[in-house]
C-alpha cells in the first residue's frame, strides 16, 4: 500500500479518522494524503466579488490545512504527509481521485447515526460507496481505539468472487498482526455446504495467508440483523463489508438501529470494492 486519502473538514470528527489513518500508515509505510474540499458561497454580486470569494475560501482552507500539517508533523515525523485543497464536492473530488487510481485507501469519519458531520461525512460516504474502486474504511467519532487488531469480515453469501477481493484486507491484516474472522450469513443449512465448497474450489485458505481466520455461519434471513446479532459483545474492532451490501450499510447510519454496533458508533467499517 503506497498512499492512504482521509477527507477532512477539520472536525473532531474528521481529526478521529486521520489518526486512525496514521496509525495505519505507520505499520503501512504509506503516505497520507489529507483533503478538503471548500464551497464558494453564491453571492449574487458581480464576477469581481466571487472572485474574491473564490480566493477568501481557499485561503481559508490552505490556512486550516496548515494547522493540520504542523501537529502531524510535529508528532509523525516519520511519515509523509500531502496536501489538496480544492473547489466543489467532496463525492466528486473523491471519484476523480479514485478513478486516476492515485489512492489505495480512503479513511473518513462520521458521526454513525446521529448529528450534523454525518450528513456531510456519512452521505457522502454512502454516495462513493460502489461507485468508486478503492476500498473505504470509516470511523465513528465515538471510536475506543486507534488500531485493528480483531477483524471480521461479514458476508451474505451473494456471489461475488471473495477470494479476489481481499488484497487491502491482507495487507492491513498481515502488517497489524490482526486475526480475522469470517462470517457468513445463511437462511438454510446448504448454503453454508454450497459456501464451504466454493472456497474451497478458490483455494481460499491459501491464498489469504494471514493469522488463522475461523469461518462462522449464522442463520438469519435479515443480512443486517444476523451481522449485528453475532458481533454484539464480541469486541471485533473492524467489521469488513462488501460494496454489494450498500442496504446494510445505508441501515447502519441512516436508521434506528437498537444493536450496541450502532448505538455507540465505536466500530470502524471497511467497505471493500465489488
Amino acid at each position: 500500500m503506497k498512499t492512504i486519502l482521509v477527507p477532512t473538514d477539520f472536525s473532531d470528527t474528521a481529526d478521529k479518522a486521520r489518526d486512525y489513518a496514521v496509525q495505519l500508515a505507520q505499520e503501512l509505510d504509506a503516505q497520507i494524503i489529507l483533503l478538503n474540499t471548500y464551497h464558494i458561497p453564491y453571492s449574487g454580486a458581480s464576477a469581481g466579488t466571487l472572485v474574491n470569494l473564490d480566493k477568501v475560501a481557499l485561503e481559508e482552507s490552505e490556512k486550516s490545512m496548515s494547522n493540520q500539517i504542523e501537529y502531524l508533523n510535529l508528532n509523525y515525523s516519520n511519515i509523509s504527509f500531502k496536501t489538496l485543497c480544492v473547489p466543489g464536492l467532496l463525492v466528486d473530488s473523491v471519484k476523480k481521485i479514485g478513478k486516476n487510481k492515485e489512492v489505495d485507501l480512503i479513511v473518513m469519519g462520521t458521526n454513525g447515526a446521529s448529528g450534523v458531520v454525518e450528513d456531510y461525512l456519512g452521505s457522502n460516504t454512502s454516495h462513493l460507496i460502489g461507485s468508486i474502486n478503492t476500498p473505504i474504511i470509516v470511523v465513528p467519532s465515538k471510536v475506543t481505539n486507534n488500531f485493528p487488531k480483531r477483524i471480521v469480515v461479514a458476508n451474505d453469501l451473494e456471489e461475488s468472487g471473495e477470494e479476489s477481493l481481499f488484497d487491502t484486507l491482507k495487507e492491513i491484516a498481515i502488517k497489524t498482526e490482526s486475526t480475522v474472522d469470517f462470517l457468513f450469513i445463511v437462511n438454510e443449512e446448504n448454503q453454508a455446504d454450497k459456501k464451504i465448497k466454493r472456497l474451497n474450489a478458490a483455494q481460499f485458505d491459501e491464498e489469504f495467508d494471514t493469522s488463522y481466520h475461523p469461518f462462522h455461519f449464522k442463520e438469519n434471513e435479515n443480512v443486517e440483523e444476523g451481522i449485528l446479532e453475532y458481533i454484539e459483545g464480541k469486541n471485533f474492532d473492524l467489521l469488513v463489508l462488501t460494496s454489494h451490501q450498500r442496504g446494510f450499510w445505508e441501515g447502519l447510519f441512516h436508521k434506528s438501529v437498537s444493536k450496541s454496533l450502532v448505538k455507540h458508533a465505536t466500530l470502524p467499517i471497511m467497505v471493500l470494492p465489488d
